[in-house]
């Protein structure tokens, strides 16, 4: 009786993925076409029609990354008229301090400013620094971004442009990278762009939407009637906790049809299990109904495992194959098509194993509520709120620079 239901079980979650691989493949295709191509130079409607209301972008800076110079430049050659620029770090010894100064040197006629403070509002240190620098913001529209990302000259206008639809209270954009220099990155580079790009797009055609932290637009007003920062400062998924408060207040969040690109930074295998674990206990403890789900988009340990369970059998190998089949085909379509990744062909080797990582993943997710972020340890609470371990919610006071997170896509 066991055998039936494990043979079952597993088959049931096998056949479920692969319907879930083509789904994600449709999805991807349809956000494609819908943009004719996210690198393109194509305008909507809504750019063509000059609406280019003035942008704050608020850029948290700690430490140097690679790429940090180039990738804070391209947020400052952007075609657009009216634009002010605020990076934010905790100390003046923060050695991003230098690129920023170096930037402000270049650019003369660049609105930029530089604050440093290291007032804390909470325990997400990231959060307490956008809070001091969103103090000197001008204008109407906040644009919130990742020191990590890339952008092309067109990324203002593009991620504006829904904001002329008054009903519209954020947008936020997709990331993909085609960046991969070893092992661990090359898996971080699968993760991202053929797992979890395509499963954003699934959960917006479902109707299910959520901030993406590459990018967040927001208007100023929506932004102080969902609480500002101060109401973020406690937990640890802010670009999911402010996409979904601008949705719950009644506003659209938008999700545009332009891809970021994402700088991967140099990491061991450990560093990405770390920052992979993070991320996994922060969805559960956002949506645990939906992380659970999540096992029936992870067929690759499932189908082995029914394959040796019906000791390889024909129905067993046949499933095996057209999962496998089914798996790889999807991926290169996603990655090589779509995303114009052309590592990925020498790189499908590491699919199998990048799948087994991430089940690994997913189950770990499940065990505790410990997260480590940068040189810190933090608690994750019911609704996602984090605790530092041996402290409470809100840190009062100065506090030490923290070291980054070079697999971390989330700045502190």
């Amino acid at each position: 009786m066991l055998i039936f239901f494990l043979k079952s079980f597993f088959a049931l979650i096998v056949i479920a993925s692969i319907f879930y691989y083509f789904l994600s493949l449709y999805c991807t295709r349809k956000f494609f076409r819908k943009g004719r191509n996210a690198s393109s130079g194509f305008a909507s409607p809504s750019l063509r029609s000059g609406f280019l209301p003035p942008v704050t972008v608020l850029k948290p800076l700690n430490g140097i990354e690679k790429g940090l110079y180039e990738n804070l430049l391209s947020h400052l050659q952007q075609d657009y008229p009216v634009c002010q620029v605020i990076f934010g770090v905790r100390n003046l010894n923060d050695p991003a301090v230098s690129v920023v100064e170096r930037l402000k040197k270049e650019l003369p006629e660049k609105d930029i400013e530089l604050v440093v403070s290291d007032k804390i509002i909470g325990s997400n240190l990231k959060i307490s620094n956008l809070n001091n620098m969103y103090q000197r913001a001008k204008y109407g529209v906040i644009v919130i971004n990742d020191a990590d990302t890339r952008v092309r000259p067109d990324y203002l206008k593009r991620v504006v442009a829904p904001f002329e639809d008054d009903q519209v209270g954020g947008t936020t954009c997709l990331y993909r990278t085609q960046d991969s220099f070893s092992f661990a990155s090359a898996i971080e580079a699968f993760f991202i762009n053929g797992d979890f790009l395509p499963s954003v797009l699934v959960a917006n055609y479902l109707g299910m939407q959520f901030g993406l932290g590459a990018t967040i637009a927001v208007r100023r007003r929506v932004l102080d009637e969902i609480g500002g920062f101060v109401a973020l400062a406690n937990y640890l998924a802010d670009d999911y906790e402010i996409g979904n408060r601008i949705i719950s207040a009644g506003y659209k969040l938008h999700l545009c049809d332009y891809l970021v690109d994402v700088v991967l930074q140099e990491a061991g295998l450990m560093e990405y299990l770390r920052h992979n674990v993070r991320w996994a206990r922060t969805i559960r403890s956002c949506r645990p109904s939906g992380y659970f789900l999540r096992i029936f988009t992870r067929g690759t340990p499932f189908s082995i495992a029914f394959l040796i369970i019906t000791d390889f059998s024909t129905w067993g190998l046949a499933l095996f194959f057209v999962h496998l089949l089914s798996r790889v085909l999807t991926s290169t379509i996603i990655e090589v098509v779509y995303l114009k990744d052309t590592k990925t062909l020498s790189h499908l080797l590491l699919l199998p194993v990048k799948d087994f990582i991430t089940f690994i993943v997913w189950c770990w997710g499940f065990a505790g509520n410990k997260v480590v972020w940068g040189e810190n340890t933090f608690y994750l609470l019911e609704g996602g709120k984090i605790v530092m371990a041996g402290g409470g919610a809100v840190i009062s006071g100065p506090i030490p620079a923290v070291g980054s997170d070079p697999a971390t896509r989330q700045n502190q």
